[in-house]
């Protein structure tokens, strides 16, 4: 059962990811005026996402995770956290309370993401109907 609560979290991540990014694509004029952000960085914030929600969604749905893989997509996360603190830290004076709280939230996502997905990066790289034992 644990097997597949983690494999749904793979899901929950790429998606998750997708999903918010092409939502920022979308909506980026809106964001932008919402967050008090220039456009550029709804961007860059839009694109970050996307490619990782792509890449997180492949291994969501791949048979044969390896455990670089998965390393690399909570590392990723952790790394993202610090990008989310640099930015809050960069446009604490100019962005909108509501792009804080966003960045921020999304921060805390993140790294509960990574966590989670380090400390079972074991189980997730299994291939579908193997049994890895570590």
């Amino acid at each position: 059962m644990k097997a597949k609560k983690n494999l749904n979290v793979l899901h929950l991540d790429g998606a998750a990811g997708s999903i918010v990014g092409l939502l920022l694509f979308l909506l980026q004029n809106w964001v932008s005026s919402l967050y008090n952000l220039p456009i550029a960085t709804i961007h860059f914030l839009a694109t970050a996402n996307v490619c990782y929600g792509v890449y997180a969604l492949s291994l969501a749905f791949s048979s044969n995770r390896s455990l670089l893989s998965i390393s690399l997509l909570a590392i990723a996360n952790a790394l993202w956290m610090v990008v989310c603190v640099i930015m809050v830290s960069l446009f604490f004076q100019t962005a909108s309370s509501i792009g804080l709280i966003f960045i921020s939230l999304e921060g805390i996502f993140v790294i509960g993401l990574a966590i989670y997905e380090w400390k079972n990066r074991y189980q997730l790289s299994v291939a579908s109907g193997a049994i890895q034992t570590h």
